[in-house]
């Protein structure tokens, strides 16, 4: 069955249907990623996109749920060259187009994605819909200005750990990945973006904020950066991704929307004296002319368009990447971040004991 992708620009793709048969609409973005499919799809920050897999076959090697990064598929729709959707290596493996079925995700295989992604490099991020009959095509809304994070299903809970640290893990779409690294350093309660927080205690040693979907200035998320301006300087702060964005605004910075962000596993960034390769995921940044008087120092760039990619400030305890040092997919480059995130928590836990 042919299905079409249609840009807000009136430029039409015409490829082959797979997955659901829903017409669907998102900010249509690329990864780089050559694998980790499932892992990508299922991430919460790609919550509201079309996804474009630059890398020209997806789904051809085997998987299972256990790769999952959240409880569902996140995105909006899957666009590939070469989709293999109906491959399976085993009885057990459900091919992609099962996968994207099963959560009514639709997905068009058969593009000519350098196409799109030239296009999309050389005119930024694109609103797009996927859709059987783009006559009947009525408009495309802009999912950042909606609150993704209350599409989540975020829920309270404590997840017990190895490590003897107390950790307050606001969630604003945290992958499975971060919260099993940081449960090998201690017990993580986890709170979603929107709580509470001034009902909350202070029995913990550090704050950790998650990567997620969306803008990060947008009004949904004001309640929780200014919970984060409360805590600065009074209990050590960590984040990744979204939670660095946050970590930034809180402090009086500024964020800015990129022109086609940054996706994929194969990003460079640099302190100026070594090179990590890392996974990352983002359509925001911050301002890094906006940080002077904050009290934040930028210890990363990326090595292409010298974005911030990393902040810190020792004298308040604050530490955030850009990128995703958890990795799922991708190189394990940057694994030494949750071992920083670790003695974050120790000094928090003897400020705290001291007291």
């Amino acid at each position: 069955m042919e299905k079409y992708l249609v840009l807000e620009d009136g430029t039409i793709f015409k490829g082959t249907a797979f997955g659901s048969d829903a017409d669907s609409t998102g900010e249509v973005v690329f990864t780089t990623s050559m694998t980790g499919y499932v892992e990508t799809l299922t991430d919460p920050s790609y919550r509201g996109q079309i996804v474009v897999f630059a890398s020209p076959t997806a789904g051809n090697y085997v998987w299972n749920e256990e790769m999952m990064e959240s409880d569902r598929v996140q995105v909006s729709g899957v666009i590939t060259k070469d989709g293999h959707a109906i491959y399976r290596s085993t009885d057990d493996d459900e091919p992609l187009d099962g996968f994207l079925k099963k959560y009514a995700i639709p997905g068009i295989d058969g593009i000519d994605t350098r196409r799109l992604i030239m296009k999309i490099r050389e005119n930024g991020t694109m609103k797009g819909a996927i859709c059987s009959d783009p006559s009947d095509l009525k408009g495309i809304p802009d999912p950042m200005s909606t609150d993704l994070l209350g599409e989540l299903r975020i829920r309270k809970r404590t997840i017990p750990g190895s490590g003897e640290f107390a950790i307050l893990l606001v969630d604003t779409g945290a992958k499975r990945s971060i919260i099993s690294r940081l449960s090998a350093i201690g017990t993580v309660d986890i709170v979603p973006y929107n709580a509470d927080f001034a009902s909350m205690g202070e029995d913990y040693d550090i704050i950790f904020l998650s990567n997620g979907p969306g803008d990060p200035a947008h009004p949904a998320n004001r309640s929780l950066t200014d919970f984060v301006a409360s805590r600065l300087g009074k209990v050590p702060i960590a984040g990744i991704c979204l939670g660095h964005q946050i970590i930034a605004l809180a402090s009086g910075a500024h964020t800015i929307k990129m022109k086609y962000g940054h996706r994929g596993v194969n990003h460079s960034v640099t302190d100026g004296k070594k090179i990590l390769i890392t996974t990352q995921n983002h359509g925001y940044s911050v301002d890094e002319a906006s940080i002077e008087g904050t009290g934040l120092r930028v210890t990363l760039r990326d090595s292409n368009d010298r974005t911030v990619e990393g902040l810190e400030s020792k004298r308040k305890s604050i530490m955030s990447v850009q990128y995703h040092p958890e990795a799922s997919p991708g190189p394990m480059d940057s694994m030494n971040f949750f071992r920083d995130v670790e003695n974050l928590a120790r000094g928090g836990c003897a400020e705290r004991q001291g007291h």
